[in-house]
Parts: C-alpha cells; sequence; structure tokens
C-alpha cells in the first residue's frame, strides 16, 4: 500500500491543479475565441521532467477533463479522446527525448538544459499538436490557407506560452525539494555579484557620488526585488492595461525590468518574472475582448521566449564564473579546498586570533599510510578512488565550519578554526585516525589504509611566541613566510615524526620537535656542501677467510667528519643523503674512491689484493644510467669488474625497478651480495628468480651464537641453502673467539667483525693485512 500511496498523491493533485488551471484558461479562451495562454500544458511537461515517464497514463485523462469543463452539445467525444492521445504521445516523446536522449537535467541549470527544454517543450511539441488539431477541424469543414495559418499559430502559441510560463516555474522551485532529487547530484548556490574578496564593486566607481549612492540601493539585496517587481508591473499595466494610453504598443517597455530581473538573477527569478508577467497580461487583457488575439499571442510567446533565454545565458555565465573560481581553489578529484585556498583560511583566522586575545586555531597535516601499495597493487585508478572516499570521511568527521584540503598526492589538511586548545585538536586527530582506519570498499575490494597526522596550535602571537616569531623574521624584521607557512611547516613536521615511529598514530608539535628539526635541516645543508666539495671519505673492514685467515675483501664505509658536528653517524647522514637526493653524487664518489684504491692495491700486491664491497640503495639501482656510470667508472680507474661487490639489502635485490640494472651487473662479471640476510622478506621463488653471488649474515644471528639453539639451526641452513645455490656466506658482526669458533665448526666460509679488525684506512690495511698478512 505504501508503494503506490505517493503516485497516487501526486496523480490526484496533478488532475486537481490541472482542473484548476483548465477552468482558468477555458474563461479567457470563451472571451477570445482562442486560448491566450494555456499553463495546464507546462504542468503537463513538469510531471512528466520532474516523476517520470511512468505518469504519461495521467496525461489521457486531461482532455476529457478539458470536454467536461467546456461541455457543450457540440463537443464531439471521439476528437476529444483523438486529440488525448495524440496530444499524450507527443508529449511523452518530447519528454522522453529531453530525458534520455538529450539527457538534460530538468532542474534546469545550464544553458543547454533551457535551450532544449523550450526548442521541444514549448516550440516544437506544441506546434506538432496545434497543426493535428487545426486539422481535424478541416474534416468537418473548408478552411482557407489563411485561417489555417492564423489557427495554427493561435493553438500553438497559446501553448508555447503555457509551457514557458509554468514549467520553468516549477522545475526551478523543485530544486528546493532535494527529495525529488535523490538520483542527481546538488546544485551549487546562486553566484554573487558585485563585491568579491574585498574588491569594490563597479558601483563603486559611479561619479557622481549620489549617482553610485543610489544605484547601490536599487541594487540592494532587499530593496532590488521590489524595486524589480514594481516596475514590472507597472510597464505590464502600461502595455496590457490601458489600451487608450498605448496598449500593445507600449508592450516592449516590459523588457527593461525583465533584462534587469533575468541579468541580475538568472533563470530562476526570470522564470518567476515571466511567469508573473504573463498573468498579470492576461488577467488584464481578458477583460474585454481583443481585436488581435493573435498579435497579443505572439507578443507573450516572444516575451516568455526572451525572458528564459536571457535568463539562461545569464546563469550559464554565472556557472562559468564559478566553475572557475571553484577551479582555482579546490582539487579537481576530491573537491576539497586546495593549498590556495587553505592559505587563504589560515591567515583569516590568524587575523581573527590576533584580534581575539586567547583564541586558538590548528592545521591537521595528515597523510595516508601505505597508499603507494595501493597504487601498485590495484591500479591509479582504484588509488583515486580511495583518495575520493578518504576525503569524505574526513569531512563527516569535522565540524561544518572547519575546512578540510588537499595538498597534494596523499597529504591532506584539516583546519580547525577556533579551538579551545592543544587537548581538542589532539581530540579531533584522534577522532581522525579512527575514521580513517575503517576499511573501504575499493574496487569491490576491502582496502585498509591508516594515517598519520601532524598537530600544530597556534594563536595570535604565532606557534611558539615572539621567540619563533623573530627567528622567522627576514633581515628587515618582517614575517617572510606568513602565518599559514608557519603553521602548515610546523604541522609537517610533527607529520614526519609520527610516521617516523611507525605512523598510524598523531604528534603534536613542540619546541623540541622543532629544534629537531632545524638540526636536521641544518645537517642537509652541510652534507649537501660536503658533497660538493668531496669531504665524504672511505674506511675499509676487512672481510677475512676462516679457513686460512687470508683478506679476501674489504667492505667500504663511507666517514664524514664536519667542522661544527664532529664524526656525524652514517646512519644519519646516508639516511639524509636518501632523503635530498644526494645518495646519488655521494654513492658515486664512495665507489670511485674504494675502486681507485682496489686498483692501486691490484698494481702494488698482485693476487693478494682484496676485492672491495660498496653497499648501494634502492634509490641508486633503479635510474637506468646507474650501471652505465659505474662499468665506465671501472673501465677508467682500470679495475676489472670482478674485484667490485655491490652489497644490497634484501628488499633492494628485490626490487622490480632493480632488475635491468642487476643483470647489468651480472652479466659483466660484478658480484652482487645480498647483505642484513635473514631480516628481510625476500621468498625462495624470488631467489629463484634473481640468485645473488653472496650472502651476508646478519649480526643479529651471530650475537646468539654459540648458545642459542634455535639460532644455530637458522645458521646452518642459510649455509645449507648458500651452498647448493653456489653463493658466498659472510658472517658479519663476529666479536668474540666463541662466536668465530662455531662458525667454523658450522662451516662459514667467510667472517668479519670488531674480533678481527675494526674499519681502517687505505694505509692501515696494507701495514696489517697486506705487507704481513696474518
Amino acid at each position: 500500500m505504501r508503494r503506490w500511496r505517493g503516485p497516487l498523491i501526486v496523480s490526484v493533485v496533478y488532475l486537481a491543479l490541472w482542473l484548476g488551471l483548465d477552468a482558468i484558461a477555458s474563461v479567457f479562451q470563451a472571451r477570445q475565441e482562442v486560448s491566450l495562454w494555456y499553463p495546464p500544458t507546462g504542468l503537463s511537461f513538469a510531471l512528466l521532467l520532474v516523476f517520470g515517464l511512468r505518469y504519461a497514463p495521467l496525461l489521457l485523462l486531461t482532455d476529457p477533463l478539458h470536454g467536461l469543463v467546456v461541455s457543450s452539445p457540440a463537443v464531439s467525444w471521439v476528437s476529444v479522446w483523438l486529440g488525448g492521445v495524440l496530444s499524450t504521445a507527443v508529449y511523452t516523446v518530447v519528454a522522453w527525448l529531453l530525458l534520455r536522449r538529450l539527457r538534460i537535467d530538468p532542474r534546469l541549470p545550464g544553458q543547454r538544459d533551457v535551450a532544449w527544454f523550450l526548442g521541444l517543450a514549448a516550440v516544437a511539441g506544441p506546434l506538432v499538436v496545434a497543426v493535428a488539431q487545426v486539422l481535424q477541424y478541416t474534416v468537418t469543414g473548408l478552411l482557407t490557407w489563411g485561417e489555417l495559418f492564423r489557427g495554427v499559430l493561435g493553438f500553438w502559441s497559446g501553448r508555447a506560452t503555457g509551457v514557458g510560463v509554468l514549467a520553468p516555474a516549477l522545475l526551478v522551485a523543485s530544486r528546493r525539494v532535494p527529495a525529488l532529487w535523490r538520483d542527481r547530484p546538488p546544485l551549487p548556490g546562486p553566484v554573487r555579484l558585485g563585491r568579491w574578496r574585498g574588491h569594490p564593486s563597479w558601483v563603486d566607481s559611479l561619479r557622481p557620488r549620489w549617482l553610485g549612492r543610489l544605484v547601490a540601493s536599487l541594487l540592494d539585496q532587499r530593496l532590488e526585488p521590489v524595486a524589480q517587481a514594481v516596475l514590472l508591473l507597472f510597464t505590464v499595466y502600461l502595455a496590457y492595461g490601458e489600451p487608450s494610453v498605448g496598449g500593445l504598443d507600449l508592450a516592449y517597455l516590459v523588457y527593461v525590468p525583465l533584462i534587469w530581473i533575468a541579468v541580475r538573477g538568472g533563470l530562476p527569478r526570470a522564470a518567476f518574472a515571466v511567469l508573473v508577467a504573463n498573468a498579470v497580461a492576461v488577467a488584464l487583457v481578458g477583460r474585454d475582448v481583443v481585436e488581435s488575439p493573435l498579435r497579443l499571442q505572439l507578443g507573450l510567446v516572444t516575451l516568455t521566449l526572451a525572458g528564459l533565454t536571457l535568463g539562461a545565458l545569464v546563469t550559464g555565465r554565472q556557472a562559468s564564473i564559478a566553475a572557475a573560481e571553484h577551479a582555482a581553489l579546490h582539487d579537481p578529484l576530491t573537491g576539497l579546498a586546495n593549498r590556495v585556498l587553505l592559505m587563504d583560511r589560515v591567515e583569516a583566522a590568524a587575523h581573527r586570533a590576533e584580534r581575539s586575545p586567547g583564541a586558538r586555531f590548528a592545521v591537521l597535516y595528515c597523510d595516508l599510510d601505505g597508499f603507494k601499495g595501493v597504487n601498485d597493487q590495484l591500479g591509479h585508478d582504484a588509488g583515486d578512488e580511495l583518495l575520493v572516499a578518504v576525503a569524505r570521511r574526513l569531512e563527516a568527521a569535522v565540524r561544518p565550519a572547519d575546512l578540510v584540503s588537499r595538498l597534494g598526492g596523499d597529504e591532506m589538511a584539516v583546519l580547525l578554526d577556533g579551538v579551545t586548545g592543544v587537548e581538542e585538536a589532539a581530540g579531533v586527530a584522534e577522532r581522525l585516525l579512527a575514521a580513517l582506519a575503517e576499511p573501504y570498499d575499493v574496487d569491490g575490494r576491502e582496502v585498509v589504509v591508516t594515517v598519520s597526522v601532524g598537530v600544530a596550535v597556534a594563536d595570535g602571537e604565532g606557534l611558539a611566541g615572539p621567540r619563533l616569531r623573530e627567528e622567522r623574521a627576514g633581515p628587515t624584521g618582517t614575517d617572510e613566510g606568513g602565518h599559514g607557512e608557519e603553521l602548515l611547516r610546523a604541522a609537517d613536521m610533527a607529520l614526519q615524526r609520527a610516521k617516523a615511529n611507525g605512523g598510524h598514530r598523531y604528534e603534536l608539535f613542540n619546541e623540541p620537535l622543532r629544534r629537531q628539526t632545524r638540526d636536521r635541516l641544518g645537517l642537509r645543508a652541510a652534507l649537501r656542501r660536503a658533497v660538493e666539495a668531496g669531504a665524504v671519505t672511505v674506511a675499509y673492514q676487512p672481510i677475512v677467510r676462516v679457513a686460512d685467515g687470508r683478506l679476501t675483501t674489504v667492505e667500504v664505509l663511507a666517514r664524514w667528519h664536519d667542522a661544527e658536528r664532529g664524526d656525524v653517524l652514517p646512519v644519519e647522514f646516508i639516511t639524509a643523503a636518501e632523503e635530498t637526493g644526494l645518495i646519488h653524487d655521494l654513492g658515486m664518489q664512495v665507489l670511485e674512491q674504494a675502486c681507485t684504491q682496489a686498483t692501486r692495491w691490484r698494481g702494488a700486491f698482485g693476487a693478494a689484493a682484496p676485492r672491495v664491497a660498496v653497499n648501494v640503495s634502492t634509490r641508486q639501482l633503479l635510474p637506468a644510467d646507474f650501471a652505465p656510470r659505474v662499468l665506465a667508472m671501472l673501465d677508467r680507474v682500470g679495475l676489472p669488474p670482478d674485484a667490485l661487490e655491490l652489497e644490497m639489502t634484501e628488499s633492494c635485490a628485490m626490487e622490480p625497478g632493480a632488475r635491468v640494472t642487476l643483470e647489468r651487473f651480472t652479466a659483466a662479471g660484478v658480484t652482487l651480495a645480498v647483505d642484513d640476510f635473514g631480516t628481510g622478506y625476500s621468498s625462495f621463488a624470488a631467489l629463484r628468480e634473481r640468485t645473488p653471488q653472496a650472502f651476508k649474515l646478519d649480526r643479529s644471528f651471530v650475537a646468539r651464537l654459540p648458545d642459542d639453539r634455535p639460532t644455530d639451526a637458522i645458521v646452518s641452513a642459510v649455509l645449507a641453502l648458500a651452498g647448493h645455490l653456489g653463493a658466498t656466506v659472510t658472517a658479519e658482526g663476529v666479536e668474540t673467539q666463541e662466536q668465530l669458533q662455531r662458525l667454523q665448526e658450522l662451516g662459514c666460509p667467510q667472517v668479519q667483525g670488531f674480533l678481527l679488525s675494526r674499519p681502517a684506512t687505505g694505509e692501515q690495511i696494507e701495514r696489517d693485512w697486506l705487507r704481513r698478512p696474518r
């Protein structure tokens, strides 16, 4: 029963309204012998376009109902039914073309929608019905060509006016009922003409000043509609209410307020202005019999179509302006604000905070954990779908007044304008972590991603009071970066700390974090200068054959001594080099120093000279020119490729993008070794596809020897696996005689560690290992 309740109500309301409108139109038709306008046709089109073509059978009842309203002995019910079937078929076909073939939006938001609606619903459809009706009358009586022409124009213009007057007003009004348009996206709000972002409008530039004030008062949002309505009614009355004054000769005056209304309000206001103008005109003219009703009809049709077309043109231009402004300030994929709008809002929040002591605002810098894996496994389309879903969850998790923006990639930011302090901002961050951790349905698959959040809170004095403001001031004492950039940098610092601590957490910006970040930035700058100056040196740690204690290889270790920082740990400056891209130049410098030293050793000690083993990272292996550069360098310094060993982690060795580079090194004779073996994620299938020539057993296993039975079994298994693959094993981190003895018992061929030697210079290696072999 509920399923039929809605359609039943719609049907009853439609038929009741249609009867009322038909009765009103029939009153004027009885006086003029032709309908000055026929709004029931507009109601029929509005029914089909809003509620769908399934209501088309209702139109079959309208002509019989009209026959009852104008019931007379001359009524032919057969012709009434035939006319009803014909008009229903024509109007249904027109509605089908508009909705299914042309796919217009029935709410008439764009210029294209209005043009097709007017062309088919107001012009073509009524014209076909008018021709058919006039031809139907020729069966009972012969008509001249002049009578036929005037009859077609009379029937057509009445219905064309009815459609153009009532249907656009109803369709525009239906926008305010979202329940009717659940299957369509919401329409953007109207564009406000006049002031924008504080710039003066054209009204302010008018001279003399009194004229500008007069125009401004006329364009006031409250007074302008009143002035428009008064002028519209006055001109309609002059044109249609007083024939003795001028009558229809003054009809062009109605265009003055109509143009004003259309230009200022677009199609919505133009549609209702056309409705009011036609209704008042018909009411005024309908009091008496008009000598030339056809002239009046065509005038109303022209007024109607021109007003709606002008309104559609203005609305289209407003929509273009709104789209351009939206595109300039919003992300095209997610629809979120972009960096430009975020910075603008942050600066505005800062100005408000300066005027209100105690007011605070915050930025939450968000970055998805593992988003690259989604792109790699499911494709970029799935990644875009995930980003849109994340954007919607972020918007739902914050207050309506808060601004969510996308800064690029999977980085997003939330501006909380008006928070009580750090505690409230941290609470919002926790809410975001929980909301984004729920599974997503992406391309038919369940995807789980987490988010890391950096939180920075500020007030009118900045992030950390006057001291921070002094530090970020330029030489003249002015703020170079701006409050917005400062706050965003601080939130980014906190985000990087959250990522470094494992992700799926939030971190708050504070003074220790700022100092740590400043030190890291200083380290990067100093490292860049050191690489440019060639100040990074190398040390060598021996790798010894267990069977006879002979030096076979030396591992090359980068060393950097900074004048201000002293000896910088390799883990610090190597990480900084990878983050900044300096690893490419730094890596080639280390390689060239090591290979040059190996060439000198081979010239001085011949076969006793060791190979050099140099660590490389994934970033170094991915560029296509890395292998050619290394091989060209070997040729330049005169070192054969088999005297070089490249060490890499398991993940690096199995990286798909490095495959071509590794194959080229193998073909040239360079030895490839997997460093820290046992701590990565390489599989047996991957080892089968890409078998290295050497394994370096991680020091975490060696440290547990000889007393830990599981470790003992793992080391034995690795040695057996390497033996079957034809690879050499080197045990790292040997520090006790017991560890060395157990490795010898297990059959480990090579070892390195502090028990044998600490990293040494090239001269020390020559003195202690090459000139006096151990």
